[in-house]
């Protein structure tokens, strides 16, 4: 015992002497750019590790072990600095990074320097995602990054934005990345993240950077890192925006009334001509019947297109329905940010809170979001910190434009009115209280039962979004450089969907109306250990990681479905007489991972890592449940080698560097990939039954992406940077439908039988053109180009849908029959037919290629080729920023060079249908007087009308466009006027996005920006927008 005490004694004893020992050093950081003091510069003890940040002051003040001799010193935006202790008080300039080379980045579990990572990976900082009005935070990454492919491919706001890192990962599973939030993978509302929130997002993209994250990073990582706590000054932010919005690019022209009639009378005209009649029946029956063809006469005589095609000067309309400006309006958008934080020794704080109301440009629709955020982090004593990161968001959807309604929006003839129109009257019916009755067509030859400004008034159908996300942790310092970190993250959201509709007015008035009501429940938690552990000896540095995880998730649906109310004005689903559906299920999925990294530098000139991953998923049988990820990764820094120091002055950095890894992909669709499933709830005869609805396949495993990367980094004169990187991704082991015999009952069963190779360059120059006390410009400009090849398959070609799949092929090759214009005597589409010939060998050859007009002729597989890839060749973004003084100005524009694009949109009104509108380029088809005209003549005779919309080159296009993404202007307020009131700095700003779109799709009428796949779905356009705001800062 007596040698216990002596021992305590003797520590204690010891403690105190270092204690004494220890020395005070105090001193002031001053920019070199306008000799101003710092605030927030991050100052180290190389030593202890420990450290302090300067004070509004630019003054820090600290006590460093007696074996310290240099201090570290760090600040975002300036190049980190190493000063020798000299004397007790020194005044320390720092020097503005214009190549940031020293930047510090989030990497998978950790952070990284971005001059010693060997990996692939790209930062977004808030001050450009600031920029982009977005009401989701993924819209606010297309053109910032190369090597990601970002394509706002909706306007309504609060959608998803899809987002391709690299090209296509699967053919038939998931290519889309994982979202890591502070650390962990997330699985809430991306919606739900309020992008004020977010202080930067780091894209992962090869696999060296993403092998960490294992079965769910085959396809790149986007990693959100929030804010928090940075001024040891308490700081109050408050931002808001009010703005307008419209289309970015406007759909097509709408025909008018009398437009539109005359050109449904040359249909009429020329298909009595193709069915035989004479001319002068034709242009008689044509004039008869032209009204009949809508089930309604605007006019105001029976007739009002002559047997000439022209209208009778004496037709007046009655009525007529613009339903293009009634359901398209400029509606305000607003939104309110206010956070609070700052930070001390022992602690950082951030809270937030925000409201969001975006009506968007489609009349009857809304999204509004409050959110609010509590980031903490406390540094409880020396070897122990502990924090939390919680949010909270309330969202609310209402009146979503479907594809049927842009659909509507793009052919609802403007001969039927929105009101019911009273013939006897000559005057609009109205309601007992005065108000017009919406008209939902029963007359109507086509969009009958349809009016979507009646269904906004009578049929409300919200959708709600609750989503709660926390990450807590506890990180214990063991000793310096040794640390265990626990992470427990829980991400919970609930939606519910009360959709109804009306029992009086409408398509359902026929069963009086119908009430469906759904709730889906997501919980998902992680819980990580992390055991690192850093250490620099002489000219080595060493770094290591150890780590478990453990994931489960599990996700509810509860659905019903009853028609019949007795009354109006009850909208609960007790109410409704008649049970129409019911559905419920519960899914359930684990993964539990082992994980490791090795990181060394040498020198602080030759940089290896390697990573290792194994996880287990619920999704595969257990005898191949497990599978490995893995990377290896290293990279020269060139410039830091002795014989470069003559290039010192001008050279900043040169760095090349190199990966190769594996990574995978279990989102296969569906969560029991290997287990043979029954459809249940059967009805046989009252007895209940199942059926069997996928076989068993316990071989079925997951999907692996071999990566290959190699770039080169450099810097020159602090004003130009930049990075060149060449990748290669194999995906192998694909999902594929391996068919079956119909006599099994089944049409195929699921195997691991494809490969896509995905291989292209990207690029990334950062230009500091001015840099001075008054006047800055950078200039940023980034672009990748890449090529997708199918390298095996399951059988020699698969169709799907506008393509075949073929080995050597992309995966978005448009194949199909190649158009070849208008017959200039007949006005006929014309197709190009190939003659085959048999040659001497046996062999079945080309002898020529003739015209013809029948379409069934080219039909068969021999008569149709590849049409062109849809992938573009180059996109990529271009942006500047200027500042001068007070005032600051930016823009950035997102361009996509070549790519095909099949416009069904625009091929769905280039031929009459009965009851519907036409694109106005149809006023220029084909007719006798007009033999040279782009577009065929119009007719109602089946054996050319049917094919006059079908898919072929016809409507297949050059999709390269260029846009104008955004433009900033600001203007912050003088210090020293906004000092008399407290206030900090006052900016006053005007932003617009999406302002200008160049390219052929835009004169169509319709929006570049589609689906990856290069096609069109009557999706809602993308919409640009004028906002005005103010940040203001306490």
């Amino acid at each position: 015992m007596k040698r216990f005490f002596w021992v305590l004694f003797v520590m204690s004893l010891w403690g105190h002497l270092l204690m004494a020992q220890e020395k005070a050093v105090s001193g002031i950081v001053v920019s070199t750019e306008d000799g101003l003091p710092m605030i927030g510069v991050a100052v180290v003890d190389k030593q202890t590790m420990n450290g302090v940040t300067t004070n509004e002051k630019g003054e820090f003040s600290m006590t460093v072990s007696p074996r310290t001799k240099t201090l570290h010193l760090s600040y975002l935006g300036y190049k980190t600095k190493e000063v020798t202790i000299s004397g007790r008080s020194m005044k320390i300039e720092m020097e503005p990074d214009m190549v940031a080379i020293d930047e510090v980045m989030v990497v998978a579990y950790g952070t990284g320097k971005k001059s010693t990572f060997t990996g692939s990976a790209s930062v977004v900082k808030k001050e450009s995602l600031e920029k982009i009005k977005a009401s989701n935070v993924t819209q606010a990454l297309q053109g910032q990054s190369s090597g990601v492919q970002v394509l706002n491919n909706s306007g309504e706001p609060g959608e998803d934005a899809t987002i391709m890192i690299r090209g296509i990962g699967s053919m038939n599973a998931s290519s889309s990345p994982l979202y890591v939030v502070d650390g962990t993978a997330y699985d809430g509302y991306l919606n739900a993240i309020n992008p004020n929130d977010i202080e930067s997002m780091t894209i992962l993209k090869d696999a060296s950077a993403t092998a960490l994250y294992g079965s769910r990073a085959a396809n790149g990582v986007v990693m959100i890192t929030t804010r928090k706590g940075a001024s040891e000054k308490g700081q109050i932010n408050f931002r808001s925006t009010w703005g307008f919005s419209s289309l970015a690019v406007g759909l097509p022209d709408q025909l008018s009334p009398d437009q539109l009639s005359q050109l449904t009378w040359r249909a009429l005209y020329n298909g009595y001509l193709d069915s035989g009649y004479r001319d002068e029946d034709s242009r008689s029956y044509a004039s008869y019947y032209v009204m009949g063809e809508f089930g309604n006469n605007p006019y105001n005589i029976d007739m009002p297109v002559g047997t000439d095609g022209k209208m009778d000067p004496d037709a007046k309309l009655n009525y007529w329905g613009d339903w293009r400006n009634a359901l398209l309006k400029s509606r305000l958008r607003q939104e309110y940010t206010i956070d609070f934080s700052g930070k001390n020794k022992k602690a950082d704080y951030f809270i937030s809170a925000g409201y969001l109301n975006d009506k968007g440009v489609f009349s009857i629709q809304r999204f509004e979001r409050y959110s609010t955020r509590a980031n903490l982090n406390y540094n409880v004593n020396k070897w122990l910190k502990v924090g939390t990161n919680i949010s909270l968001s309330h969202s609310v959807r209402e009146g979503s434009a479907s594809d049927q309604t842009v659909w509507l929006l793009r052919t609802m003839p403007t001969v039927y009115p929105i009101y019911e129109w009273d013939s006897a009257t000559n005057a609009y019916r109205l309601d007992k209280n005065g108000n017009r009755i919406f008209d939902y067509g029963n007359y109507r030859t086509s969009w009958s039962g349809t009016n979507p400004l009646a269904d906004d008034t009578y049929n409300k159908s919200p959708w709600t979004h609750d989503d709660v996300s926390n990450r807590t942790y506890f990180e214990i310092t063991f000793i310096p450089g040794l640390k265990w970190r626990t992470n427990f993250s829980v991400d919970f959201y609930q939606y519910n969907y009360d959709g109804y509709v009306n029992s009086e007015y409408g398509f359902a008035a026929g069963y009086k109306g119908s009430a469906y009501k759904e709730s889906d429940r997501n919980l998902s938690y992680t819980i990580n250990n992390l055991l690192t552990y850093e250490k620099s000896f002489g000219d080595h540095s060493l770094s290591v990681l150890l780590g478990q995880e453990a994931y489960a998730l599990e996700y509810k649906l509860l659905s019903a479905e009853k028609q019949g109310f007795p009354f109006p004005g009850v909208t609960e689903i007790g109410s409704a007489a008649v049970m129409s559906s019911m559905n419920s299920y519960t899914d359930k999925y684990r993964l539990l991972s082992w994980l490791s990294r090795v990181e060394y530098d040498y020198k602080d000139r030759y940089y290896i890592s390697g990573s290792f991953r194994t996880d287990g998923s619920s999704r595969f049988h257990p005898d191949n449940r497990w599978g490995q990820f893995w990377s290896l990764g290293g990279s020269w820094r060139i410039s830091n080698e002795e014989f470069m120091k003559p290039y010192s002055s001008w050279l900043d950095n040169l760095k090349l560097k190199a990966s190769y890894g594996a990574v995978g992909n279990d989102n296969l669709g569906t969560y029991y990939a290997y287990q043979g499933l029954y459809a249940t709830g059967m009805n046989n005869y009252r007895d209940p039954g199942v059926m069997v609805s996928r076989l068993s396949n316990k071989d079925l495993k997951w999907e692996t992406n071999l990566q290959f990367n190699v770039g080169l980094d450099f810097a020159v004169f602090n004003k130009l940077s930049g990075s060149v990187e060449w990748f290669s991704r194999k995906s192998k082991d694909l999902l594929f439908t391996l068919p079956m015999a119909p006599s099994t009952g089944m049409s195929g069963i699921d195997r691991n039988i494809g490969d896509v190779k995905n291989q292209g360059v990207e690029f990334s120059l950062n230009y500091a053109a001015i840099s001075n006390k008054d006047f800055k410009w950078t200039i940023d400009l980034n672009g990748t180009s890449y090529k997708n090849r199918i390298t095996k398959l399951p059988q020699a070609e698969v169709n799907a849908g506008v393509f075949k799949w073929r080995e050597g092929e992309s995966r978005y090759n448009f194949w199909g029959i190649e158009y070849a214009g208008v017959n200039p005597e007949t006005g006929n589409d014309q197709y190009w037919k190939t003659i085959y010939e048999t040659n001497d060998k046996g062999e079945k050859v080309v002898k020529e290629r003739v015209k013809t007009e029948n379409y069934n002729e080219v039909t068969s597989d021999s008569q149709q080729k590849y049409l062109g890839d849809a992938i573009p060749k180059l996109f990529g973004g271009f942006t500047n920023n200027f500042s001068y003084k007070g005032i600051d100005l930016s823009f950035m524009i997102y361009y996509s060079i070549g790519g095909k694009l099949y416009d069904s949109d625009y091929a769905q009104s280039m031929y009459y249908r009965r009851g519907y509108s036409m694109h106005p380029d149809m006023l220029d088809s084909w007719t006798p007087e007009n033999p040279n005209a782009e577009f065929p003549r119009l007719t109602t005779y089946y054996n050319y009308a049917n094919y006059m919309s079908s898919y072929t080159s016809k409507f297949i296009f050059n999709n390269s466009f260029a846009r104008l993404r955004n433009v900033t202007l600001g203007y912050t307020l003088p210090k020293n006027f906004t000092k008399k009131f407290q206030v900090n700095s006052l900016r006053l700003f005007v932003q617009g996005d999406n302002l200008v779109t160049i390219g052929s799709a835009a004169r169509r009428g319709t929006d570049p920006e589609q689906s990856i796949s290069g096609t069109t779905a009557n999706r809602f356009p993308v919409t640009k927008s004028v906002s005005f705001g103010l940040q203001l800062n306490l």
